[in-house]
């Protein structure tokens, strides 16, 4: 079994209705937890130069001054002076305010969930090193205690801790899918083609988004062409077959620590040497980024996002692509968990020169692309979808600028906001996953 973090706190422990002391206390408790020199290195260091502004989609896209992460982290500042100060707390002088009916939560909420998305971009502006976002993350911690969350990030994660996936698919439903799937191949990978389930020591364990099973079958195909393509000895699982984690953009930790748990286990029973994630933005961050951090130790065996085993077949000659079978000019747009806080940024752009020879770049590119507004959780709640198109108008400005007729991308949630930044913002261009561009040029 993997470690276990020191205590737990779920969903329905977060809903339950508890005294205004017994609130309170509980906020401290989870402030003392998620707290640490690092954070208070950085809330107090800002010296309000604003230097944040100009990285932040939000501002960027509407100039309000609410919006500059500096004034998000004043919003927390001011809960920390009522609720935890260290000199108030001794003196008894600390608030007795019902947090449940404290006005103040009410902003905390918006400021945390609605506007960021946690991208971390701030940060690279930022001359004193603050990262507005994870000061956020620890705003979001205190608001799962009360029980203060969207919609997106309660029913989805009360499913996949329940089931082992967020759309509740049975192992029955991932089987039939999967032998179904296998027979659709068949005429493009050869007669008597198969998908392996459960293989015992693959060199990689592929671990899908559940919305391809569901709903999306024929992106899983692209997924899986790929790999059996480069003729990689991999595997699926019944046991996590699940990349996504919206727990971690709950503020729960523990709650990302057991559902990050399924693939680990997996991997663990069938003795993979490696995990391999389809596209998804926060599932990579978590797994291969978070996780041995909760954890508290480093994992033997290495993770990828698929873009950097494609990147791989490319350079080793094992996968050959046809060059300039869609329209151009074409763009990058880097998810910020794969590439700002992933480190994907050089990959994807060498697998894209393999397949066009009109690439361009968006303005700024990189680590500092900004977030395409649908990032932090965003995307899963569907009474949100006007905040993230408003905030997705510098990501839509940044794209227009290129002239790009396609633009691809390596994460789920990006590729549907931006779809939808097309059509919001009138935009003429189709939106790619990396992975389809790539199924659908390969050289036979």
């Amino acid at each position: 079994m993997i470690a276990q973090p020191d205590s737990k706190i779920s969903s329905a422990d977060a809903g339950n209705k508890l005294s205004s002391s017994e609130y309170i206390e509980k906020l401290r408790g989870i402030y003392d937890k998620y707290t640490s020199t690092k954070f208070f290195s950085m809330i107090n260091a800002c010296i309000n130069c604003g230097a944040c502004a100009n990285a932040c989609h939000y501002y960027c896209s509407e100039q309000d001054p609410d919006h500059i992460p500096a004034n998000r982290i004043k919003v927390l500042s001011k809960i920390i002076s009522e609720y935890f100060h260290p000199i108030k707390l001794k003196l008894g002088l600390s608030s007795t305010q019902d947090p449940m009916t404290n006005p103040k939560f009410d902003e905390l909420y918006r400021a945390a969930f609605e506007n960021c998305t946690l991208c971390g971009n701030c940060a690279l502006t930022c001359p004193m090193g603050i990262n507005t976002g994870e000061i956020m993350y620890v705003a979001r911690a205190l608001l799962f205690g009360l029980g203060r969350l969207p919609t997106g990030l309660v029913g989805p994660v009360n499913t996949t801790l329940e089931t082992g996936n967020y759309l509740g698919l049975s192992k029955d439903d991932f089987i039939d899918t999967i032998e179904w799937i296998a027979e659709e191949m068949e005429d493009d990978m050869g007669e008597g083609f198969t998908l392996p389930i459960d293989k015992e020591n693959a060199e990689v364990l592929y671990v899908p988004h559940p919305l391809t099973l569901r709903d999306l079958p024929f992106l899983l195909m692209d997924e899986l062409k790929i790999l059996s393509a480069a003729n990689e000895n991999f595997t699926l699982s019944t046991k996590g077959f699940d990349v996504a984690n919206y727990a971690f953009y709950q503020g729960s930790k523990e709650n990302a620590f057991q559902v990050a748990s399924n693939p680990l286990e997996a991997r663990k029973l069938i003795n993979a040497k490696s995990i391999v994630l389809a596209p998804c933005g926060h599932g990579y961050r978590v797994l291969k980024h978070e996780m041995e951090k909760i954890i508290g130790e480093r994992f033997n065996f290495k993770i990828y996002t698929l873009v950097e085993l494609i990147d791989l077949y490319i350079q080793k000659g094992i996968l050959k692509l046809e060059k300039d079978l869609f329209e151009g000019p074409v763009t990058y747009h880097d998810p910020c968990n794969i590439g700002r806080r992933g480190g994907v940024i050089e990959e994807p752009r060498r697998v894209i020169r393999a397949l066009t020879s009109n690439f361009v770049e968006m303005t700024p590119t990189g680590v500092h692309n900004y977030c395409c507004g649908g990032g932090g959780g965003l995307a899963s709640t569907g009474d949100l979808g006007h905040i993230r198109q408003r905030m997705g108008k510098i990501k839509a400005d940044q794209i227009r600028e290129t002239g790009a007729k396609t633009v691809i991308t390596g994460c789920f949630n990006c590729k549907n906001q931006i779809r939808d930044i097309a059509e919001n913002y009138d935009l003429d261009f189709k939106v790619k996953s990396i992975v389809e561009v790539v199924a659908n040029s390969i050289m036979k």
